[in-house]
């Protein structure tokens, strides 16, 4: 077996008809990755869509099941775009999704500006301070965990440059950085239009957001209902069982 193999497992990804090869030693999807994916806003102008930070490429294979759009997935770690490139092979969408092995901020190699319909993220969710006690050992668990090479204000510029003019944002992230999240997307043109507060169980805080917002919108934001992602016996909601099918 190669070295770098003994890493890897080929799971089933959920009741989507799809498999996807994830690695110990990396980033693995979480539920996350289901939530903000289930979450965009798809209609029928929605013709390019960019997925920021993809990983194994596991948020554009589930838009795949929604959309006939073309999705493309940036990616700047070497071993984790390998992965999502194996992972679209693996499910035979090479037509419809490219991985590129990139930082996002370089995003002008790869578009033209005002080109994309679509974008969405499941960033890092931690600041980083400069202090190494808050890192992962693994060095890409850390840039997939801290704001290393990636932190909110550039997502956000990135993300503006590429959308069109109406064009959607979408984003998972954690509630305690919801102020910064507000302020940034505002900065960036950026108007947020849709929030959903995601809770473990009904009794507890809310510690997840998934936030959409359109550029150059009017103002006016919804909150919807709260999403559950588990009753009280432990088991999955129905809402997010939903969402596996």
């Amino acid at each position: 077996m190669n070295d770098e193999n003994r890493f890897e497992t080929v799971i089933d990804l959920l009741q989507k008809d799809m498999k996807i090869i994830q690695r110990a030693d990396h980033f693995s999807f979480s539920i996350d990755s289901l939530l903000v994916a289930e979450f965009a806003t798809i209609t029928r102008a929605t013709k390019k869509i960019v997925d920021l930070g993809t990983g194994n490429g596991v948020i554009p294979l589930f838009l795949s099941k929604r959309t006939d759009s073309k999705i493309y997935g940036i990616e700047i770690q070497k071993i984790s775009s390998e992965l999502a490139k194996r992972n679209v092979e693996l499910n035979k969408l090479g037509d419809q999704i490219e991985i590129i092995n990139d930082d996002m901020k370089n995003w002008e190699t790869h578009f033209k500006r005002g080109s994309i319909d679509l974008v969405v993220t499941n960033p890092p969710f931690f600041k980083f301070h400069g202090e190494e006690k808050q890192l992962n050992d693994l060095d890409q668990l850390s840039l997939a965990r801290h704001e290393i090479t990636i932190n909110l204000d550039s997502l956000l510029a990135t993300s503006a440059s590429l959308l069109k003019d109406k064009g959607y944002f979408v984003m998972v992230h954690r509630v305690d950085r919801l102020i910064d999240i507000i302020e940034t997307m505002k900065k960036y043109k950026i108007e947020p239009k849709r929030i959903q507060f995601c809770y473990t169980k009904i009794e507890k805080e809310g510690k997840i957001l998934l936030i959409e917002g359109v550029k150059n919108g009017n103002s006016g934001l919804r909150v919807l209902p709260p999403l559950i992602a588990h009753n009280e016996n432990g088991d999955y909601s129905e809402t997010v069982l939903k969402m596996f099918k």
